[in-house]
């Protein structure tokens, strides 16, 4: 299994192979943009708010009342339960999205650790590209047949919603991992030495029109999504808008194939794959992550990073879903509503995106670091608003309108989040091991989303009343603010390629 790597600074690069690279690394961030712009609709409209109302509408059509299991559910207004595995356990109609995710988040893990170490084995950007393509394949086909099922079909939704959630785990992270390449190939002059300030300006920049492109993406997914759900009976109407996320992801990948390819500027592993040797591969992927986890006690800050992301991202993460299952159950809102406030949230993810990372870095001159602290503080208003519904009966979502201003406010603490958050940790991972700490960074984060929902339905069947679970969102936000607080960045960089560094004369 041993891969060794090509020295390109060894290779005579004449002026016209030269532009034909840097001709491909502008097309490689674009292929990189494609990624983002299929993929994002899935976990930001899917995810985010076709799928959770259509597991509760399922679990509902399939419930009893709380205070009465032989009788079924009939009003909207009455408190039901889920019977499952023969009648022996009830969960309440919200919690089954709940646990739902948080399994698919538990296979999602297991599988993106027996990828993200093989990808790395390769250190392509074609074989990464391939690696998109075919799980994007799979996510895109079983979030399309979500429309086929009957609504006695619950445990079938909750397979395919948790098949589709795996995929983009896979195609998230890989994706991702090409990130650094991108930035590499593009700042040739520092290519064997630590990141300039010029680079990380460009990751964050990279990383932030990527987001703002995915969340855009999704906006336009929305807008059409309204217009399906309008024309549709009520009885499939999610169903609909879920096969067109579906149909959108596997068609707007396609352009990828062409876009990213590798350069002479990236050090590629020469490899065949061969499917025979699938075994080993994941083994290696396991290996790899192993070797992170004993490598990572080296880096200090990615510690760190990954401590404070194990909570901001429960919570954050999170919300979300409670937020729609809030607004579903308690406050009323249908199909439509939710839609608009996704909408809501979606264009000032974008927003988020693309001018937080550059107004607060260049007119500022803020660091990364603080720029995350500030975007945790501001996410945090909204389950505080939530709390407030226990303290006075006029305010703290009381009322429906109360969730489209909340839409606005998180939406740009969302997409800010994601564009910030994924910059600051491409700073401070070795170069070589994108994928392998990126797997780190998605066990750490899905991790957490698999505590979250747990925690959450668990106070939701022991109460039925889901506003409860705010305190719990609100706690998380304001435990990661110190984490946070003792990042240092720079000392990060340093030891990052310090440790590149030592692995590289130890492959010679």
């Amino acid at each position: 299994m041993e891969h060794p790597e090509v020295n390109y600074s060894s290779i005579p690069r004449q002026d016209t192979g030269q532009e034909t690279d840097m001709r491909q690394v502008k097309r490689n961030v674009i292929g990189w943009y494609i990624y983002s712009f299929s993929s994002e609709p899935y976990i930001v409209s899917a995810i985010a708010t076709y799928i959770p109302l259509l597991l509760e509408n399922f679990a509902r059509a399939n419930g009893v009342r709380v205070d009465n299991h032989s009788q079924v559910c009939v009003s909207a207004d009455d408190r039901c339960v889920l019977p499952m595995f023969g009648r022996r356990v009830f969960v309440d109609t919200s919690s089954f999205a709940l646990y739902t995710f948080a399994v698919g988040v538990f296979v999602q893990t297991l599988l993106v650790i027996s990828v993200s170490g093989m990808v790395d084995l390769w250190n392509s950007v074609t074989f990464k590209r391939n690696v998109v393509l075919s799980f994007g394949f799979v996510g895109g086909l079983s979030t399309s047949m979500m429309a086929v099922l009957r609504k006695t079909q619950y445990y079938e939704l909750a397979l395919l919603c948790i098949i589709s959630n795996s995929c983009y785990g896979v195609v998230n992270v890989v994706g991702n991992s090409i990130l650094p390449t991108l930035v590499a190939d593009m700042n040739l002059k520092d290519e064997d030495g630590p990141i300039s300030k010029s680079a990380d300006q460009m990751i964050t920049l990279i990383s932030g029109r990527g987001s703002g492109l995915g969340y855009l993406a999704a906006l336009i997914v929305q807008l059409i999504s309204i217009l399906l759900v309008m024309k549709s009976s009520d009885d499939n109407n999610v169903q609909v808008a879920l096969a067109f996320v579906g149909m959108w992801w596997l068609a707007f990948q396609i352009p990828m194939i062409w876009f990213l390819r590798d350069t002479n500027f990236t050090s590629v592993k020469e490899s065949q794959f061969k499917l025979r040797d699938s075994g080993r591969y994941i083994a290696y992927g396991w290996r790899s992550l192993f070797d992170a986890i004993s490598r990572v006690r080296l880096l200090r800050d990615v510690v760190i990073f990954l401590v404070g992301w194990f909570i901001v991202s429960d919570s954050v993460s999170t919300i979300n879903s409670t937020a729609v299952l809030f607004a579903r159950t308690e406050l009323m809102m249908n199909t439509v509503q939710l839609i608009v406030v996704s909408i809501l949230t979606m264009v000032n993810a974008v927003l988020g995106a693309f001018l937080v990372p550059e107004l607060f870095s260049k007119k500022f001159k803020l660091s990364s670091q603080y720029i995350l602290i500030g975007i945790i503080c501001w996410t945090a208003i909204v389950p505080l608003y939530g709390i407030l519904g226990f303290a006075t009966p006029v305010m703290g979502l009381k009322h429906q309108w109360e969730m489209y201003i909340l839409a606005v406010w998180y939406g740009v603490a969302l997409g800010s989040l994601g564009a910030v958050s994924r910059s600051v940790f491409t700073l401070i991972i070795p170069k070589g091991k994108e994928s392998t700490f990126f797997s780190l960074f998605n066990v750490t984060d899905k991790g957490s989303s698999i505590l979250g929902p747990i925690l959450v339905g668990l106070i939701t069947d022991r109460t039925h009343n889901i506003r409860y679970s705010f305190f719990l969102l609100l706690g998380f936000l304001i435990l990661s603010l110190p984490v946070f607080y003792i990042l240092n960045v720079d000392r990060g960089k340093l030891e990052a390629s310090e440790l590149s560094s030592i692995d590289g004369r130890s492959e010679e």
